[in-house]
C-alpha cells in the first residue's frame, strides 16, 4: 500500500474541513456519510468505518499487505 495524496483541505473559521472530491469518490462516501477521526503518532486519519482505536495499527498493516 501507498501512500496517495488526494488534495488539501483549508480549516474555516468555524472549524470545518471539505473532503476532497476524489477521496469521496474513492472511498464511495456520499454526502450524509459520518467519518471517524483518529490520532495516531502525530498523523491524522480519517476512516469511513469506526473501529477500535487499539486496532488502528493492525488496520492499517493489513491494508498494506494487500
Amino acid at each position: 500500500m501507498e501512500a496517495k495524496f488526494i488534495g488539501k483541505a483549508k480549516l474555516t473559521k468555524q472549524g470545518q474541513l471539505t473532503l476532497p472530491q476524489e477521496a469521496r469518490k474513492d472511498l464511495k462516501i456520499s454526502a450524509e456519510s459520518e467519518v471517524y477521526w483518529y490520532e495516531l503518532n502525530d498523523v491524522l486519519l480519517v476512516v469511513k468505518d469506526i473501529v477500535n482505536p487499539k486496532d488502528i495499527f493492525d488496520l492499517i498493516m493489513k491494508k498494506r499487505k494487500k
